[in-house]
């Protein structure tokens, strides 16, 4: 298994993956938000050029050449990462690539000097995962985007540095 960030050579994969897991990791999701950010907030033609204009960085989970998993994070801002997608394939679920995807973003950030980690779930069940991965639960936020219900999580990974952030 391979994890690696990856550029916008990639979307194609990355939205492959994007679309099964939304499909069938995301319970919580009806048909119709599915649809909404397939088509409208998150389709390929929105990976492309979030990953050309670097809004977004991306780490894959590579099983030989295929992509099986992904970690979606907006810009660092102010020494912070956010995390708004983690998905892995159905197929592939339960062999610790969440584990390393989340490893990987961690070390990537600490390396160009950010201080903490931030995301949230919208399933309960996933708020263990998090924890053992040694996510601080930060909050909870009742009928939040959507009208779902949302679980924050933080993780500090270093001393904020505000040098680096102006």
């Amino acid at each position: 298994m391979e994890i690696k960030k990856v550029g916008s050579s990639e979307a194609e994969k990355v939205y492959e993956v994007f679309s099964s897991v939304l499909k069938d990791g995301f319970p919580e999701y009806s048909p119709r938000l599915i649809k909404f950010f397939l088509t409208k907030d998150f389709p390929l033609s929105s990976w492309r050029k979030k990953l050309e204009g670097n809004k977004i960085t991306v780490f894959s989970a590579y099983d030989g050449g295929r992509v099986v998993g992904i970690l979606v994070a907006d810009k660092l801002y102010g020494g912070v990462s956010y995390c708004t997608w983690l998905g892995v394939l159905k197929e592939f679920r339960g062999r610790g690539i969440g584990r390393k995807l989340v490893g990987k973003w961690e070390k990537e950030i600490k390396k160009i000097g950010g201080h903490k980690l931030m995301l949230i779930t919208q399933e309960e069940t996933n708020r263990g995962f998090y924890k053992k991965l040694r996510f601080n639960e930060e909050g909870f936020e009742e009928k939040s985007w959507f009208g779902l219900d949302c679980w924050k999580f933080g993780k500090i990974i270093g001393e904020p540095n505000l040098v680096k952030y102006f």
